[in-house]
């Protein structure tokens, strides 16, 4: 009897365990068969609605999409910024000091008058219109007082470039490309922790170098590289603008007299259009009065760097005056260059002989400036903006070439009927010529 019950037990469990699979096999198959066929129409829902889509909408959505990937190819470098830093010894034993105040978060409180100018270095290549700002700093004129404040900022900053964060695009050098000078401007300001910005000045490479030459530096090319090298002076992007900011307060307490002798007239409407700004030289005049007024500069201490956003470094101080401190310095970055190419100043144009190319660009223009002034336009405004003969070493073929290129420019805009900017033409040019020959005679 007890067997009897035992083999019922058994038979009844064997029965539940047998259903319990069927039911179980067949969930699966009903969810396996809905996903195949959720998949298949509703992929054919999904191609007939994109085929059904007017074209012209296709057409525009393949646009953004090619033009966002452009854009970031563009606006990105190919290096990535995590970079290893490769130690290697200095050619030369360099004497410098440490500055432990420009990275400290020190709020100081300032009620007088006060004029922030915008100093962006923008990373324009040869014959482009890059507009990516790779140097950027604040000069603020305190008038009150007499004294200058400069606030130097990583270029990497984070800011908002209008980019999702995901990207790693939202840095204050792509504001100035993607968003325009009036919104980086703004976002300059908010980091420099000033309420505006009053007037700007922008510059490329060759600009920048034409500065330098005008300054006396003997060699612009490598004194600009040395300005813009990172990695290769053993420091970071937070040394790299504390160079650049204390280059600019040498410059300043080392020239300020040239500002106030008989020449000032010549060096500021000159410098003025050398570079692309909104200052005027009756807003030069004035700063420069009211600054002079006050005794400026009474010590070195009159010029004050700040680096902002604040980090505590002991920032290397280096003379910039020195070239033997410039051909030092250029020796240490070629000795890492040779462990790793990351200088970039010139590395597109590594190829490029300037003065062959704005040859031929003259070359072109010139057949096409009897009927095609728009050609003329077309092929050499650029490379006019960029002030691009400043490129050529040699003193004389940077002459010629500049003074062909505005000739062709000028005549160019004239057949077009631009007064106005072929006035500008010729109004930049004999400011620049009176600027230069007041620097070959101080050499």
């Amino acid at each position: 009897m007890m067997v009897s019950k035992t083999k019922k037990r058994t038979k009844k469990y064997g029965r539940a365990k047998f259903w319990s699979f069927i039911a179980v096999l067949s969930l699966s198959g009903f969810v396996i068969i809905w996903f195949l066929f959720s998949t298949f129409f509703g992929r054919s829902s999904e191609i007939s609605n994109e085929s059904s889509a007017p074209i012209d909408t296709i057409r525009q959505k393949e646009k953004i999409e090619k033009y966002n990937s452009e854009f970031i190819e563009a606006a990105t470098s190919n290096e990535d910024t995590s970079y290893t830093t490769i130690r290697v010894s200095s050619p030369e034993n360099l004497d410098y000091e440490y500055d432990k105040y420009a990275g400290k978060s020190i709020r100081r409180v300032y009620t007088g008058r006060r004029i922030n100018i915008a100093i962006t270095g923008l990373d324009s290549r040869l014959g482009t219109r890059s507009n990516h700002a790779d140097a950027n700093h604040v000069l603020s004129f305190l008038l009150d007082s007499g004294k200058i404040e400069i606030t130097s900022i990583p270029r990497d900053t984070y800011a908002d470039a209008g980019m999702d964060d995901s990207t790693g695009l939202n840095k204050l050098t792509i504001v100035r490309a993607n968003r325009g000078r009036q919104f980086y401007h703004q976002e300059l300001a908010r980091i420099a922790g000033l309420d505006r910005i009053h007037y700007y000045v922008e510059a490329g490479f060759s600009q920048v170098m034409g500065l330098i030459d005008f300054l006396g530096f003997k060699d612009s090319r490598s004194t600009l590289q040395v300005l813009r090298s990172r990695t290769g002076l053993g420091g970071d992007d937070y040394q790299r603008c504390y160079n650049q900011g204390q280059f600019i307060r040498q410059m300043i307490l080392r020239h300020y007299d040239i500002l106030n002798g008989p020449f000032s007239q010549i060096v500021i409407r000159g410098g003025i259009a050398l570079m692309e700004t909104n200052l005027t030289a009756d807003v030069m005049n004035n700063i420069v009065a009211t600054l002079t007024s006050k005794g400026f500069p009474r010590s070195d201490s009159d010029v004050e760097i700040r680096v902002r956003p604040p980090v505590p470094l002991n920032y290397k101080i280096y003379n910039f005056s020195d070239e033997t401190t410039i051909a030092s310095l250029t020796k240490k970055i070629e000795n890492f260059n040779r462990h790793r190419d990351d200088d970039t100043t010139f590395s597109n144009n590594k190829e490029i002989n300037v003065e062959r190319k704005l040859k031929k660009l003259i070359s072109e223009a010139a057949q096409d400036s009897l009927k095609r002034p728009k050609q003329v336009i077309n092929k050499l405004e650029v490379y006019f903006e960029q002030k691009a003969w400043h490129q050529i070493d040699d003193r004389v073929e940077r002459n010629k070439v500049r003074d062909e290129i505005s000739i062709l420019l000028e005549n160019a805009y004239l057949k077009t009927k631009n007064t106005l900017k072929a006035n500008r033409i010729r109004e930049t040019i004999e400011a620049e010529k009176l600027l230069f020959e007041k620097s070959l005679k101080e050499q």
